[in-house]
């Protein structure tokens, strides 16, 4: 039950938000000042595709929702595993960039804000192999959010920076599309491309 109450919320919010971004960028990771002075700027653009649904789940549930205290329509307490696929577009098909690895948890007994805490793990291009820590606050009603980056792993070493995110779609399923806007700071290498 739910998830129907999650996925009504969802597509509520979803049918009122425009789609971020009508075509897919042409190139998803922008390095901004390879190799100018003492630190890097790099800006990702992708697709994070949360799947709740169906025969192969890619973000499944590992705690039940606390009620004691609380409306049974409260998701206050559930967390949920994931392992959702990053994409250069909206369409799950489209081209793999990496994998968003970690866990949500929905954090507020008023409203639908989660707490994430995510690897976002990338598979393509010069960034392969790299990671990105997403932690934060994230209200998932609103339209446009902010959530920090904490940190990284191979060129985003010690990075820092800031995700700007929009639901672009949610179904009654629960499966949901949000698009990042990724800016990171990371110490510049002489490795850069």
């Amino acid at each position: 039950m739910p998830r129907l109450i999650l996925a009504i919320l969802i597509i509520s919010m979803a049918a009122t938000t425009p789609p971020a971004q009508a075509q897919p960028p042409t190139n998803w990771a922008k390095r901004l000042n390879p190799g100018g002075g003492p630190e890097s700027i790099t800006n990702l653009r992708f697709y994070f595709h949360d799947i709740p649904s169906g025969q192969n789940p890619s973000a499944v549930q590992i705690v039940k929702p606390a009620t004691a205290g609380t409306s049974n329509n409260s998701f206050f307490g559930m967390v949920m595993m994931t392992d959702d696929a990053l994409t250069v577009a909206a369409d799950a098909g489209s081209k793999l960039v990496g994998r968003a690895q970690g866990m949500y948890t929905f954090a507020s007994q008023s409203d639908l804000t989660v707490l994430m805490a995510m690897s976002f793990g990338f598979t393509d291009g010069p960034y392969n192999g790299s990671s990105l820590v997403v932690v934060g606050r994230n209200p998932i009603l609103e339209t446009d959010r902010e959530l920090p980056v904490l940190g990284g792993t191979g060129r985003f070493r010690m990075a820092r920076g800031y995700a700007l995110v929009k639901t672009v779609s949610a179904d009654a399923n629960g499966n949901v599309v949000v698009y990042y806007n990724v800016t990171v700071y990371a110490p510049a290498s002489g490795d850069d491309e």
